[in-house]
């Protein structure tokens, strides 16, 4: 994220440091994951930047941020690349029983979040 979109962003009073933190533990899980999988060369980082720019387009999807632990977010945030850009044919990594014990998070956090981002992405609502 570059410094004028962080004064924006403060603006607009998002909340930045959520994002500062979500944006670093996805960065540190996406280098974990490529560590300890083949298949994390599959998962673009940049989708997951794509994806935490999605998150700010509406208030529902902005509300991940509020109200769910950061690395809740990144696990969340990983394992939707991970379902978007690994052909499915080598879905053979078990990456949310993975992404929950890196984060500590609960599973059913992390698909909760993860079907809404991914609802939003692929079922958009009509404006």
């Amino acid at each position: 994220m570059y410094p004028q979109e962080i004064v924006f962003f403060q603006v607009l009073k998002f909340k930045i440091g959520t994002l500062n933190i979500a944006y670093l533990v996805v960065e540190e899980l996406h280098r974990q994951l490529k560590a300890v999988a083949c298949l994390g060369e599959h998962v673009k980082f940049e989708v997951c930047e794509d994806i935490m720019d999605l998150l700010y387009e509406t208030e529902e999807m902005s509300a991940l941020y509020n109200y769910n632990s950061p690395k809740a977010v990144a696990a969340s945030i990983l394992v939707a690349a991970y379902v978007i850009t690994v052909p499915t044919q080598k879905w053979e990594f078990p990456i949310l029983p993975w992404a929950q014990f890196a984060t500590s998070c609960r599973e059913k956090e992390i698909m909760d979040n993860v079907n809404v981002i991914l609802n939003h992405i692929f079922q958009p609502q009509a404006h």
